[in-house]
């Protein structure tokens, strides 16, 4: 038995616990009966840049991981999901939980979003369950599936959680990729992500924009993905210079897209679209639907003296009525930064930009290309702390770490991550001086907090070009077929 991709160590693993017996509780003996297993392989995701800025529309270049999240689902005979969620390592034992596919029912129809968010978050302990779950339920109701049955699933994580690298959209892609190829659906890539956002939006709650699910559906093996937030859409590829590559480091600080300072940016920044376009009306010019739209100096010539710094969420609901953002809440006693996330999002998309052009600039082999795509991410780093607020003193450190070493040392740039306010630096070097530099940091960096921080390197394929598969049981065993 082997369907192994030379870069998926989650399926290996996967392979690994189905021969397993029913005394080892590590194994899946007892979890899925035999017959016929559905099974889709999801990488994890570096944000090389862009970050934030995806909910504004912006540019944004993406890097698929070595590792990721592996989803197996088994149809049940009764209406139940039974989840289970396995760390990869050494002596991680199982946790497991169920949920009555009744909870996503109403008077024959499906549940609104804000009652099964509410069912998830009355049960933190189980809150991982409610990305699998969440996908599932949103895919009943956007799908229109009917299900008289629920599933065994089987969330096999090869990443840390709330680390900053797209493992939470890595489950969401991975359970609609397990349920698109059971019931035959043929689902494109496009749809998978914006299925996936849509759990992650209105089940979870977490106000990301769609920059991670695309990533990890449509991300290619050795390459970095170019997306336009506009909603969202692969733009094409972009080649790493040879010779360079890049890393994540983990500050150890967990983070969630859906904490406070996040979604406070957010806010932040449609209210800075809101107060523009109202600028805009006045000078008799159309309304923009992206902040990115923007370009920097049409910002800074005419609109961003105008923004103030920060707001009273009373005053700006008086004045305005709406901040137009279906997925976050201004609270009217709260105090909302605006002309920094709203200058962060305008000016991160040109970085972009000016990043993938020194990129492909510098297959020619000038270092000055890969320096100058370096000193980008310096900036987009320097934005989310100073515009943001987002980042944190560990990053900081790991940041200027890399900066210190320097090109001279081969290393290029550095930035925090997705959603900041700790989570995954991201690295950009040569590939030689990487694997030299970025474990000294790490043992430097650990004797600062106390532990040996992760380092996430490599690449795999995304979740469409790695493809769904299909265990069938007999005599001999289990047995894998490419969907």
């Amino acid at each position: 038995m082997s369907a192994t991709h030379v870069n998926a160590p989650e399926l290996a693993e996967f392979e690994r616990m189905l021969k397993r017996p029913n005394s080892d509780p590590t194994g899946l003996a007892g979890f899925f009966n035999p017959g016929q297993i559905w099974v889709a392989r999801v990488p994890a995701r570096l944000d090389v840049m862009g970050g934030i800025a995806d909910y504004s529309g912006a540019n944004v270049c993406e890097a698929v991981l070595g590792s990721g999240n592996l989803i197996a689902l088994q149809p049940r005979t009764d209406r139940t999901l039974r989840i289970r969620t396995v760390q990869i390592g050494e002596r991680n034992l199982p946790v497991e939980t169920r949920i009555p596919l009744d909870y996503f029912i109403k008077d024959d129809q499906p549940s609104d979003y804000r009652d099964v968010r509410a069912t998830c978050q009355r049960n933190p302990l189980a809150s991982w369950a409610a990305y699998l779950g969440g996908s599932i339920f949103t895919m009943l109701r956007e799908e229109g599936i009917p299900l008289a049955y629920g599933f065994s699933m089987l969330l096999l994580s090869g990443v840390p959680m709330n680390v900053g690298i797209g493992s939470s959209a890595a489950t969401e892609v991975g359970t609609i990729c397990c349920l698109n190829a059971y019931l035959g659906l043929d689902l494109g890539s496009d749809r998978i992500a914006k299925l996936a956002q849509l759990a992650e939006n209105h089940v979870v709650g977490a106000p990301c924009g769609s920059m991670d699910q695309i990533a990890v559906a449509s991300g290619r093996e050795g390459c970095l993905t170019h997306i336009l937030c506009r909603p969202g859409s692969v733009e094409g590829e972009v080649e790493i210079p040879p010779g360079t590559g890049f890393v994540g480091i983990n500050s150890m600080v967990r983070h969630s897209v859906g904490g406070h300072q996040y979604g406070d940016v957010r806010i932040g920044a449609f209210m800075g679209k809101r107060m523009i376009n109202s600028l805009r009306a006045d000078s008799g010019k159309s309304r923009i639907d992206y902040l990115t739209i923007i370009s920097p100096e049409e910002w800074r010539d005419m609109y961003r003296d105008h923004l103030p710094e920060e707001i009273n969420g009373a005053d700006f609901l008086s004045q305005f009525r709406t901040h137009d953002d279906p997925v976050t809440t201004v609270q009217p006693g709260a105090v909302y930064r605006v002309r920094g996330p709203t200058e962060h999002a305008i000016l991160e998309n040109e970085r972009v930009l000016r990043f993938m052009d020194a990129l492909k600039a510098a297959k020619g082999g000038n270092e000055e290309h890969l320096i100058e795509a370096g000193n980008r991410m310096y900036e987009a780093h320097e934005s989310y702390r100073d515009n943001c607020r987002l980042s944190v003193p560990e990053v900081d450190f790991l940041v200027e770490s890399v900066r210190k070493l320097g090109p001279q040392a081969g290393l290029y740039g550095a930035k925090i991550t997705g959603g900041g306010s700790g989570g995954t630096v991201a690295v950009f070097g040569k590939q030689e001086a990487l694997d030299e530099h970025i474990p000294v940091i790490a043992r430097e960096y650990s004797r600062r907090i106390g532990s040996m921080p992760d380092i996430f390197s490599g690449t795999s394929p995304g979740a469409v070009e790695f493809r769904a598969r299909r265990y069938s049981f007999d005599a001999s065993g289990w047995h894998p077929t490419l969907l």
